[in-house]
This record gives structure tokens, sequence and C-alpha cells, in this order.
């Protein structure tokens, strides 16, 4: 029953080159600028914000889980993983259908293919709340989907929301999943005004799709940011140049949000708080004292101590009734998957350097 959801392009196998294999892997970083703002800062804007924050809290959509024990991975007991955190993000957009994730949820039967989620991420706060490591799954890795065969991973939320989701992540990995955060693509416009724009170095002048990006420092805010984000063309290295402007963006975003002029502007404060939870849903276990506790725990991380990973990339391939696909690399896959069960990242990125986010200047 293949679904190529995306409609991807020509065939591009195992053995195409290094630059070009890494165009497409890990397409979004959107999800972040709303879920990771909102648990790393939210609490660290003072006393008399309490009551504004327990209220905005409070306020995020939140559903129930239907997925039963059973179809879960086995939950840590003991050792550091025991007490680190787990959280798949996910970006939403809408697919064919007008109502809200929300309402979609709510009527206890999820339509096939009603919303996408193109971004999958597993946000990783280890047991010592010094850092935490933001990871990736391609859009199309292709992976097993329970109920539906071997498809790309993107499929799961298509075809059974967060549900069938966290059900694919878990067995994918092994990891246990604590919490499951959705956030809304259409709602990072007005993130972004929110706080008063962001502003990001374009190291080079070039015109892509009847945009203009001109070099030097621009402050961007609304649709202008939100195209910043989404520009592919033009770019030397297609969607691994844009991978790294959304991640580029997420850092200057979270540098402006936990800069003090945000959070002491009682206004700016509001409008960034109000916008996130406009546009986050969870699970019912993310409570509201559970989400404050957490971001207190996070209150000493900084754009710095977050830490940006991809799945291992192993190749491409073309799959009758499925399309192009992401094949994950198996050896290292497994080892970065035990370094979160184990809570000891630091391992795995002894043994595999990975592709880190450079400087702001090196972004295109």
């Amino acid at each position: 029953m293949g679904m190529d959801l995306d409609q991807p392009g020509g065939r591009v196998t195992a053995t195409t080159p290094h630059r070009a294999r890494r165009r497409g892997v890990l397409r979004r970083h959107k999800v972040l600028v709303g879920m990771t703002v909102l648990l790393a800062l939210i609490v660290a804007m003072g006393a008399a914000a309490v009551w504004y924050v327990n209220d905005t809290l409070g306020s995020i959509d939140r559903f129930e889980s239907t997925v039963k024990p059973e179809q879960r991975a086995e939950r840590p007991t003991a050792g550091p993983a025991a007490e680190a955190l787990n959280i798949l993000l996910l970006g939403t957009d809408k697919g064919h259908n007008e109502q809200t994730i929300k309402a979609e949820l709510a009527d206890g039967e999820w339509t096939r293919g009603a919303f996408r989620s193109d971004t999958i991420m597993i946000l990783h706060i280890p047991k010592d709340r010094s850092t935490a490591y933001l990871v990736s799954i391609p859009r199309d890795s292709y992976v097993d989907i329970p109920g539906n065969g071997r498809q790309k991973v993107n499929a799961a939320f298509s075809f059974g929301g967060p549900d069938l989701a966290l059900r694919t992540i878990e067995d994918l990995t092994g990891v246990y999943i604590d919490h499951t955060a959705m956030v809304d693509w259409d709602g990072f416009k007005d993130l972004t005004t929110a706080i008063g724009g962001v502003e990001v170095e374009i190291p080079e002048s070039f015109t892509s799709e009847g945009r203009t990006w001109t070099a030097g420092t621009e402050r961007l805010e609304g649709k202008r940011a939100l195209d910043y984000v989404r520009t592919r063309y033009g770019l030397p290295n297609g969607d691994f140049d844009r991978i790294k402007r959304q991640q580029n963006f997420l850092r200057a975003t979270m540098e402006k949000a936990a800069s003090q002029g945000t959070l002491t502007n009682p206004v700016k404060l509001k409008n960034l708080l109000g916008t996130i939870a406009d546009n986050t849903t969870v699970d019912s276990g993310f409570s509201t004292g559970t989400m404050r506790d957490l971001a207190t725990d996070l209150r000493p991380i900084r754009g710095d101590d977050f830490v940006y990973l991809t799945a291992p990339f192993g190749g491409y391939d073309d799959v009758p009734g499925v399309g192009s696909v992401v094949l994950l690399d198996g050896p290292e896959s497994k080892a970065l998957w035990k370094a979160l069960r184990d809570d000891d990242m630091a391992r795995y990125l002894e043994a595999y350097q990975g592709d880190r986010l450079g400087s702001p200047a090196s972004v295109r």
C-alpha cells in the first residue's frame, strides 16, 4: 500500500556523491522554534510572570494517547537513563482537511491523510540537564510502520496521527518516548513577529523564486522569515543549505527570545508565550506542572548548549509504490539509538562526529 506523500524527484542511489547525498536529509527544524523555546525559556522570565506562565501552559491543547503499554518501548528503570527525558517533536502541516489538530484528535478516529508531519525529531534531555540533543529523523527514512508495512517515516503521522508516529519511532529506535509535542507550521510567521523579528547574516547575495537576498545582516519576521527558512533554489547545496538556514534561524530565535529585552517586556512576553501556546498540542501526560518543572531545570541552558544531530545517512533507493527513500546507516544508527537509550551521548559523539551547524557567517 505504497504512498509517495512528497512526490520526490528522480532516482538517487547509495553510490551518490557525498555532497549530493546530504540534500534532503532532515527537511525542517521548524518545530523547534516553538517547543524548545517554550521548554527552555518559559520560566526564565522572573517571578512576576509566574501567573501568566501557568495560565499559558494550561491553555495548550492536549490529547489522550490510545497506545497500549504492550505496544511501547521499554521504559528505563535504573541508571542515568531513568531520569533522562525524550520528547517526540512533530511539525505539522494540513493535508486536505481544514479542521485543526485539536478537532481531528477530538473526533476519536484519525482521518487518514488529513495532516502531514515532515519534521520528526527526538529532543533528548540528559539526566544532568546540562545540555539538550535534537536528533532529526529524515522524513523519507524507509522504516517499518506498525500495521502498514515499510514506508517513509512521515507516512506514520499521516496514516494514524501522533499515536502511530510514536509507535513507529519507538519501534525504530527502541527509545522510550516520555512525551509527544506537535507544533503547527502556520504559526511560525506569528512567532517571529511576536519577538520583534530575528537578525540573520546573509553571506552572499542571490535571487531565488523572485526573492532577492542581499549580503549583510537582515532582520526577518513574518512572511520574510518564512521565505528564509523555506528557500532552497539558488542555494549551492539545495535542501542541505536550507536545513542549515533553519537551524541557524532557530539558534538566532532562541538567542532573541532569551534576551533581556524580550523576557522583561510584558507585551513581547505575552505575545511570545501566547503564540507558542496557540500553535502547540501535547499529550495529556505533559501537564502544566511537568512542563514548568522541566523548564525550570533547563534555565541554565543557552543556545550553544543545544547539539543538532541527524539520524545517520546510509544512502538512497527507489522502492516501487513508495518512491525515493532514505536508507539509514545500520551500524551507526544502532549506536545512536543505544546512546539515547543509555543517556550516553558523549560516547556516541566521541565515535561519530556528526554534521554540526557552523557559525552564522557560514550559513548561506
